[in-house]
């Protein structure tokens, strides 16, 4: 989650009317007045404009993960295991492991709590915010049958597989010389860009998957998902010149811009994982690749656009604006490889890594100045007709991104404890992951740790697992500029944030006497001998 506290006080909120100026306030707002500033946000001048970001307020790796609390429970670490109802949305070759037609449902509850902390606030949190969040993550139904004497499993599934929501605040700050302003100013300034969004929406798949156990020891597997996303986010963001004079005590904040923007993003693609798994008496090896693809975008866009006059601080004006864009989203590469050990009869031992290549994830042809990005005009302050490809995350030109790739590691443990009539899992995990969006002083992504635990009860035909999460992240909370000169990192404004989740799962399983699912699909696509006894 992107949030900020401005660390802005009365005596340095912005304007100078209702108290005296020195000269040298004075030569600053007068050069305002001149209409520079205006004209430094109007046509956004590369050396002042600070970059903007895209509106995904989640301070994670955006990475899909598998969905079910057995899974979770053990970390994530699910790669090298996936058999049950679920397998498909961790490995598609994991499905070739059932032997019974499986349903499962998955639903999860998300809190997530941030606090701000700014210097000389003696530890205590200056903002504080919490956003709770609940819904459906998946559907599937997996049916194993024969073909060629060999077990195949076909799966239909539903996924969120990305959830988007909550409220955020983001600031970048870019550093200038007075004089690319006005001739007569010296010394530097801050332009400083907050955007405060407030998101709602997800990325969703409907799949279908297919798994064939190739040889007693080797399954391949192969998901063919449809992805569908829409998302809304709606707030504001505002441009401010912070002036940092030597006779006052605090900075001299003049306002420049005020937007208030209302964006809606359509997403639609196809795509495939391929996976595999080699599965021997105690060791298992797994491995899946996300399949790069470009989607169909839509962007429509309403913005209400405030100008300040910066002595007084009064509004100068407003106008409208929207942008409308038909065009691609390019999704880049994942891939994941995981390993489980099973020292004894009750206990798997597992882990992952994944990997995603998002400095590569752009959204093509965007409209110059749609999503808050840098205008580029004319003389006379008309909207040059300029399209860019720009990075999904920090909405760069795509050559210039600051967006880093991400890798995940997850660990996990199951033991199982055996009565008569049921078998309760115990499990807990372990993980490391990045956010791709890199903070300010740093040259990689938020580090964001966490750690799971998990039960469940697994009767003979119906299995419900509970599983929680914990994850944890702290950083600074200015984001890497674009270019110009970087604001030194000294004594940064601080976030810390924590996210707790809860997910259930709960499986049906067809009993072995007789399965009339996997008897249909036996007698239309397996061996003739397979009717689902």
């Amino acid at each position: 989650m992107l949030r900020c506290y401005r660390p802005y006080n009365d005596a340095g909120e912005g304007h100078l009317a209702g108290r005296a100026q020195s000269a040298e306030e004075e030569r600053v707002s007068k050069g305002t007045l001149r209409g520079s500033l205006v004209a430094l946000v109007m046509a956004g001048a590369a050396s002042g404009e600070a970059q903007s970001i895209q509106n995904v307020v989640l301070r994670n790796s955006f990475n899909p993960t598998g969905a079910g609390a057995r899974g979770l429970g053990m970390g994530g670490a699910f790669i090298a295991v996936a058999d049950d109802g679920t397998a498909a949305s961790f490995n598609p070759a994991g499905l070739a492991q059932l032997r019974r037609t499986e349903i499962a449902f998955v639903g999860f509850s998300d809190r997530l709590q941030s606090s701000v902390n700014v210097p000389g606030d003696d530890g205590v949190p200056s903002f504080t915010d919490e956003t709770t969040h609940g819904a459906f993550d998946f559907a599937g139904v997996a049916v194993p049958f024969q073909v060629a004497g060999r077990n195949f499993t076909m799966q239909f599934s539903y996924q969120r597989a990305v959830d988007l929501f909550g409220r955020g605040r983001a600031t970048v700050i870019d550093m200038i010389d007075l004089s690319d302003l006005d001739p007569d100013l010296s010394g530097t300034g801050e332009v400083v860009a907050n955007v405060e969004p407030e998101q709602k929406g997800a990325f969703h798949t409907l799949s279908v998957s297919a798994a064939w156990q190739l040889t007693t020891r080797m399954a391949l597997g192969l998901g063919i998902n449809y992805w569908f996303a829409d998302w809304n986010a709606q707030g504001t963001s505002d441009f401010r010149l912070r002036v940092r004079l030597p006779n006052l005590p605090q900075p001299l904040e003049l306002p420049l811009l005020t937007t208030e923007f209302d964006q809606d993003q359509k997403m639609r693609g196809l795509n495939a994982n391929l996976g595999l798994l080699l599965r021997y008496p105690w060791l298992s090896i797994g491995g899946v690749v996300r399949t790069p693809f470009d989607g169909a975008y839509d962007l429509d866009e309403n913005n209400v656009e405030t100008f300040y006059e910066t002595q007084t601080g009064r509004p100068l004006g407003s106008r409208d604006v929207s942008y409308v864009a038909a065009s691609q989203m390019h999704v880049s590469w994942g891939m994941g490889a995981g390993i489980a050990i099973r020292p004894f009869r009750g206990l798997t031992l597992a882990a992952d890594y994944t990997r995603a290549e998002w400095s590569r994830t752009t959204l093509a042809n965007v409209p110059n100045g749609a999503l808050l990005t840098t205008e580029e005009r004319d003389a006379d302050g008309e909207l040059l007709p300029i399209y860019t490809d720009r990075n999904f995350f920090d909405l760069l030109p795509a050559p210039e991104t600051s967006t880093e790739n991400t890798s995940q590691w997850r660990a996990g443990a199951e033991y199982l404890v055996a009565f008569s009539k049921l078998i309760v899992p115990l499990r807990a995990g372990l993980f490391r992951d990045r956010s791709p969006v890199v903070d300010l002083g740093s040259d990689e992504g938020r580090l964001i740790e966490g750690w799971t635990l998990g039960a469940g009860l697994n009767f003979s035909k119906l299995v419900l697992d509970v599983a929680f999460e914990r994850r944890e992240s702290e950083g600074p909370l200015l984001l890497r500029l674009r270019g110009g000169s970087p604001v030194p990192a000294t004594n940064p404004v601080t976030e810390k944030v924590k996210q707790d989740r809860i997910v259930a799962s709960l499986i049906f399983r067809f009993g072995s006497g007789s399965d009339p699912i996997k008897g249909l699909f036996g007698s239309l696509f397996g061996d003739p001998k397979d009717d689902g006894q």
